[in-house]
């Protein structure tokens, strides 16, 4: 009978389940979790914003976002277009919701001709709400 209650004394500790790996694992997740995000929701695309003196906060507004880079690279809501596609995209987009405001994000050191000729395109596309975004300065 001693053999049969040792045998049993031993399947108990086999049984028993270790959480402190599961928890090691769970805490190495959550911090990769953390830092991975906080690179996910910074933007993508670094431009200098001119500054003004009366600059508004536009918060809890549906927006058509347009950036043009210090290079000229035009991007629409984060992917990079041509004029043309510009064209295509914000018209279907305007055609959608023509209630929403088109807000164009200009590096301060773009060549102002590309800035001109978007603004060119967008009238063309009869877009009447249209912001210019910048940072508050002195």
């Amino acid at each position: 009978m001693s053999s049969r209650h040792r045998a049993s004394e031993e399947d108990e500790i086999i049984a028993q389940i270790n959480v402190i790996p599961l928890v090691d694992v769970s805490l190495v997740l959550l911090i990769i979790f953390i830092v991975t995000v906080s690179h996910i929701l910074t933007p993508s695309i670094r431009i200098n914003l001119p500054q003004s003196t009366r600059a508004s906060g536009m918060s809890g507004m549906e927006t058509i976002d347009i950036v043009i880079s210090n290079e000229g690279i035009i991007y629409l809501e984060d992917e990079i277009v041509t004029m043309k596609e510009l064209e295509k995209k914000v018209a279907a987009l305007h055609q959608k919701n023509p209630e929403e405001t088109v807000v164009i994000s200009v590096d301060k050191a773009t060549y102002f001709q590309r800035v001109i000729d978007a603004l060119d395109l967008l009238n063309g596309l009869g877009i009447s709400k249209l912001d210019i975004r910048t940072v508050k300065g002195n």
